[in-house]
Parts: C-alpha cells; sequence; structure tokens
C-alpha cells in the first residue's frame, strides 16, 4: 500500500491506496474553506498553520485504520505500506512543506521510500482512482484556481503542455467574480449556482455582453483577464455605491453570462486544438477534464457535447476527486512505485511554481 499525503493549498488530505489493485482504501481531506471565507481568499501563512493541525489528526485515524489491518492479518503497525507519496509542486510553498516534512519523517522513521508527485499530474490521476488500469494517449484540460492548461499525455512518463492561460486561471476568475458580487468564497460552486437560476436565451439575447476572450486570435492560450474586467464594469454600472450589494436577479444574470463566457472561451480553443489535430490526422481517441473547476457541471455538458461532435471518448473524474485529494497523489503514485521512480530524502525539495510534469 502507499500512503499519500496532499497539502497544495487549503486542503489537508491523507490516503492510504493499495498498489495492486489501485483500490483506495482511506481517504480523508480537511478542508479550510471557512477559514479562508472570512478574507475572501486563501491566506497563506494562515493555511500553513492549519495544515499543521490538520494532517496529524488525519494521520493518527490512518494509524487506527492500518492497526485495525494488522490486526485481522496478524502482522505489526504499518506492515503493509511500501512508501511515501507527497505533492512536492507546484503550489502554496509554505504549505507545500508541511506535507513534505511530514512524508519525509515517515519515509525516514519507517525506511519506506520516498515519491514525490508533480499536483497537476496528480489530477490527471484523479481520473484512475479506484480503477487499475490507466487510459494513455490523453489529451487533458486542466481547470483549477491556479491552472488553465490544455496537456497531451503521451503515457505516464511522457506530458506536455499545448495550452495555458496568460493571465488568471479559469477557476481564480469565478472567485474574483464573486468577490466583486460580494460573494462567499470560494466563489466557484457560488457562481455557478446563482448561473443555474437564470437561463440564457437560445438567442443570447438576455445576456451581458461580455466579450468572449481571444475569440478571433488563432493562438491557442487562454486569458480571463479582460473578461473579469468587463464584469467589474457592469456591477459599477448597476451599483448606486462601489461595494453595494445588487438585486439576487441581477446577480444571477450576471453569473450566468459569466460563466457562459469564460466556459464559451474554453471551447473556442478547444475546437481550434480538435480541428487542428484533425488537420494533422491525429484525432483525439481520449480527453479528459480534471481540476476543481471541472465539477462545474455547464462545462461538463458543453465539453460532453463537443466530444460528441469530434467522436472522442470524454473522461471525466468523479465530483468528489475534482478537488485536491490525496487520493489522485496516491493514484499518480503508484506508476512511479512500479518505475522505481524515488526521491531522495535528504534533498526533496518543494517547488511552487513548476508546471513540469515529469
Amino acid at each position: 500500500m502507499i500512503l499519500s499525503i496532499e497539502s497544495s493549498c487549503d486542503d489537508s488530505s491523507i490516503a492510504i491506496t493499495e498498489i495492486s489493485s489501485a483500490r483506495l482504501l482511506f481517504h480523508r481531506k480537511i478542508s479550510q474553506e471557512s477559514t479562508h471565507s472570512a478574507y475572501g481568499g486563501v491566506v497563506p501563512e494562515i493555511a500553513s498553520r492549519l495544515h499543521a493541525q490538520a494532517l496529524p489528526e488525519i494521520l493518527n485515524e490512518v494509524k487506527f485504520f492500518l492497526e485495525g489491518l494488522d490486526c485481522a492479518k496478524g502482522t505489526h503497525f504499518a506492515s503493509s505500506l511500501k512508501a511515501i507519496a507527497v505533492t512536492a509542486e507546484p503550489g502554496l510553498n509554505i504549505t507545500l512543506i508541511e506535507g513534505v516534512m511530514m512524508a519525509k519523517t515517515l519515509a525516514l522513521s519507517l525506511n519506506l521510500p520516498l515519491i514525490a508527485i508533480n499536483h497537476l499530474k496528480g489530477h490527471i490521476y484523479s481520473l484512475f482512482i479506484n480503477k487499475k488500469t490507466v487510459v494513455f494517449p490523453l489529451s487533458v484540460l486542466l481547470v483549477s484556481g491556479g491552472h488553465t492548461l490544455i496537456i497531451e499525455a503521451k503515457n505516464s512518463m511522457e506530458m506536455r503542455i499545448i495550452a495555458k492561460s496568460i493571465d488568471d486561471s479559469f477557476g481564480e476568475s469565478f472567485d474574483k467574480v464573486a468577490k466583486m458580487l460580494s460573494l462567499p468564497y470560494p466563489g466557484g460552486p457560488i457562481v455557478e449556482k446563482y448561473a443555474q437560476t437564470y437561463n440564457i436565451s437560445p438567442t443570447l439575447s438576455n445576456r451581458f455582453l461580455f466579450p468572449i476572450p481571444l475569440k478571433h486570435s488563432k493562438e491557442l492560450a487562454f486569458s480571463f483577464s479582460g473578461l473579469k474586467n468587463s464584469v467589474r464594469l457592469a456591477i459599477l454600472q448597476h451599483s448606486q455605491r462601489e461595494g453595494d450589494q445588487l438585486p439576487q436577479s441581477l446577480i444571477a444574470q450576471i453569473c450566468a453570462s459569466f460563466q457562459y463566457c469564460a466556459c464559451e472561451h474554453l471551447l473556442d480553443k478547444l475546437r481550434k486544438y480538435f480541428d487542428q489535430r484533425a488537420k494533422e490526422n491525429k484525432p483525439i481517441k481520449h480527453f479528459s477534464v480534471v481540476g476543481g473547476a471541472s465539477a462545474n457541471l455547464y462545462l461538463r455538458d458543453q465539453i460532453s457535447e463537443l466530444c460528441k461532435k469530434f467522436e472522442t471518448n470524454l473522461l471525466l473524474p468523479s465530483l468528489e476527486f475534482c478537488s485536491d485529494n490525496a487520493a489522485m497523489i496516491g493514484r499518480a503514485g503508484i506508476d512511479k512505485y512500479i518505475a522505481n521512480d524515488f526521491s531522495q530524502i535528504a534533498t526533496l525539495q518543494t517547488s511552487p511554481k513548476s508546471i513540469e510534469l515529469l
């Protein structure tokens, strides 16, 4: 079994995954959302302190879980553990350190190999939690609070980034729009909930005319800063004073209009990407959407229609595992364990801004 740890941002999580079957045996996550909501976003120093409290609490639960297994087998504590996997990059450095230090301590004290996992690669493996077989080659749209990427994964070791955002990420833009509307953090689910209450007509005549970013650009890239600014201007236009709470019906219209434009921007670039692959006689057989923002149901529906048009198989993670979690880190750790791809306890460092997938 592999014990895995995730602490890249504001979710403290530990999991136990069986290596031979890829079956998730234990998973616990403690979210910090209620604490950070008072600040309208994640405060790194507070997140670090909360990880220092939550991770040992979860580890104590893991201990009881493993003792129960060992008792049934007549073996010693943690005798079935074969490795410790941990998120080492990218993320908030001050929170990554909390998980990495715990992983190093466990690896050293239990004399187990240490596996460093790239957080973005972990999100790709969220597709295969509880699944022994992984699917490659695979094209991926990764949408989260920190990243918006198109990734081509030839196999577990060969992955390259095809497109990325030149400013804000998809998930980050939802959070910022929510904040402008004086809605709670995290903003993604709240904006989506408001958007679900407002039906945009097929002619789009009843939506705010926010721009579709980079609509006339052939470049495979994403940008959300201009769209976000258009939302800000619309809010100011309909407010008596800056900071005023708008009517609920107007908030719903703004949220629906913003969500439509943000998703249409993703779809516009994905159509270009799919067309490009088709022209190169390299049609995409398998496509997936991962990351915290992949839980957006409107986005899922629209991409499902796109994949049907291009006769592409769509893979989606369970909604439970879209956001940051240790289960995906453990699943990614299996392939590294099989390949004997281990890190040295003394030299493993966190890398907060790295988006290299290998």
